[in-house]
């Protein structure tokens, strides 16, 4: 039973309690007293009838005929004379009532109950006129004892009716009360349910019209709508939580007195954090004083304060953006500080290699620029008068003009590859005959320099890429091979055709590359030796156009070097180029 229908029925119990209590009281009462009104009745007509049988007898034969008599009736008799001396009847212990007290005289002939019986007994008396003209008395006697055994009875019987009505009462009750109280003690549970958070609780509808119904619906319907609402703000929760825990930029949350409150899956990813920082302050968890300081300022101006900071880790440096602005309560009180970290170090290398971009550009067609013009001032000067100068001069500014040409083609190249909608011209060609002819415009050169090319190649390997882009890659990167091996080395060109890509290898004994340097030599303007690489023609652009070229057909290039002794590139290419 429900704690609600123990409040509900338990009052209502103790009440029919007392009213079945004080009923069963005033029904024993009412019994008893009928019972004993229908005793004295009884002992009305018994007296009276024994008095009409002995009216007019001696007193012989009256105590003859009592004494005869009291064995068949219920009562005890006695037969007395007017001394109050019992001539006969039942044999009785005269101690238990005060014969003497009786008066006699008094007793009218109807007869009376005597006013000053005991709790003992009950008596009733009643004169008889004797055939002597003597008057005698006949009283009947019911003893009490023989009424409680009456009246135990009359109580069990109230007992037992006010015990099973009781019964009765209370299941009648349970069951009425079970219809209304069970759904409100459901609902109250339900409600229960949801206040704690679970929305998955209902009620059990009835079937019935009525309020219980109404109220199980509407507990439902709110249960729904709760349970609704609460998806949706656990699905804003989590994406709230996603979002701020794999956003691209570090976040801290600081609380007014300087305490983390939260930081983020970037900022721990960020600064290498393991351990647990919210909850410490904020000058602990930060990587240097520098940051913190922007902290410091939001607090002292609350405005928002950005700083760049660099943090070293190991032998790396990493710059951040540190950008801090202030949680404004409703009071216009600083509540808090929000706090932003971003990696800025790619684009402040982007910066330098924008400099250093445009620093290279003007340097490298300052240099012709500057040739062409000291020859142009010179011939102008009257060294044109002289023909073995004007041939000189004019054979150097023509040399200086190529350069700047191939500077700017290549330029252009790197430009146009470097672009998104850029597109291959692919074909299915012989990547072996490709290298022979490639090799062979290089033969001459070799042949200046005492060089050897050695070709590695299967006779047919067929691929599917750009012939013309190829082509421009083995040109480069022989040609480099033959720049920076001195005279009399070796160039080896070497093709391996596996199941779904092919190896290319160019090595050569040359002078090698410095450790330091290998992870650069594929940058813009970029040269190991920069004397030997300018004296050679080139602009220092070739290997960045052979590394886009190498990405644009998804392949890879690496490279392997040892200082004085040689370098080794290896290009792997897939069979089939997906654009």
């Amino acid at each position: 039973m429900s704690n609600y229908r123990k409040r509900f029925i338990i009052p209502i119990l103790l009440f029919i309690s007392v009213i079945l209590l004080g009923l069963g009281f005033l029904l024993g009462q009412l019994f008893k007293d009928f019972y004993i009104e229908t005793e004295k009745e009884k002992l009305v007509d018994e007296t009276a009838l024994v008095e009409s049988m002995l009216r007019g007898k001696s007193p012989e034969q009256m105590m003859e005929y009592v004494n005869s008599l009291y064995a068949e009736s219920r009562f005890d008799l006695i037969l007395f004379n007017s001394r109050g001396e019992i001539l006969a009847g039942t044999p009785i212990d005269v101690t238990k009532f005060n014969v003497r007290t009786i008066n006699f005289s008094a007793i009218p002939k109807d007869g009376q109950f005597h006013e000053e019986e005991s709790d003992i007994i009950v008596q009733y008396t009643k004169p008889v006129a004797a055939a002597d003209e003597a008057e005698l008395y006949i009283s009947f006697i019911r003893y009490t004892k023989d009424l409680n055994m009456i009246y135990s009875r009359i109580w069990t019987v109230i007992t037992l009716s006010l015990l099973i009505s009781f019964l009765i009462i209370f299941i009648l009750l349970f069951q009425s009360t079970k219809r209304f109280i069970r759904p409100i003690a459901e609902a109250t549970e339900v409600l229960y349910q949801l206040a704690h958070g679970n929305y998955k609780s209902r009620v059990y509808e009835m079937s019935s019209s009525d309020e219980s119904r109404d109220l199980g619906k509407s507990i439902n319907t709110l249960a729904r709508n709760l349970e609704n609402a609460s998806s949706g703000e656990a699905m804003q929760r989590a994406r709230l939580e996603s979002l701020i825990e794999y956003m691209g930029a570090g976040l801290m949350l600081i609380d007014e007195r300087g305490y983390v409150q939260l930081i983020n899956r970037t900022y721990r990813d960020m600064f290498q954090i393991k351990g647990k920082a919210t909850g410490q302050l904020y000058y602990r968890v930060l990587p240097n004083e520098k940051m913190s300081q922007v902290i410091e300022e939001v607090y002292l101006t609350e405005k928002a304060h950005r700083r760049q900071s660099s943090v070293r880790f190991g032998l790396n440096s990493r710059t951040y953006m540190v950008s801090a602005a202030p949680i404004i309560g409703k009071n216009d009180r600083v509540q808090g500080t929000t706090v932003v970290f971003h990696d800025i170090t790619e684009i402040k290398k982007l910066e330098q290699m924008r400099k250093d971009f445009v620093a290279n550009v003007s340097h490298e067609l300052k240099t012709p620029l500057t040739s062409i013009k000291g020859f142009a001032e010179t011939l102008l000067d009257g060294a044109q008068e002289v023909p073995e100068l004007r041939e000189q001069f004019l054979g150097i500014i023509h040399d200086e003009a190529d350069r700047m040409q191939t500077l700017v083609e290549d330029l252009l190249e790197l430009s146009r590859l470097e672009q998104d909608n850029y597109k291959l011209e692919t074909s299915i060609f012989d990547l072996s005959a490709l290298i022979r002819d490639t090799t062979a415009l290089l033969e001459r050169k070799a042949h200046e320099k005492e060089m050897t090319i050695h070709i590695e190649a299967e006779d047919e390997v067929f691929i599917s890429a750009d012939l013309n882009r190829l082509k421009q890659v083995v040109l480069n990167l022989v040609a480099n091979a033959l720049n920076y091996t001195p005279k009399g080395g070796n160039v080896w060109v070497g093709l391996e055709d596996g199941e779904e890509e092919v190896v290319l290898r160019i090595r050569d004994d040359g002078i090698g590359i410095h450790p330091k340097e290998k992870n650069r030599i594929f940058e813009r303007f970029y040269r190991v030796d920069k004397a030997r690489s300018r004296n050679s023609g080139g602009t220092g652009l070739g290997l960045a156009i052979v590394k886009h070229i190498i990405d644009l057909h998804k392949g890879t290039i690496k490279v392997d070097s040892t200082e004085g002794e040689g370098t080794t590139f290896t290009i792997s290419l897939p069979k089939t180029h997906l654009s």
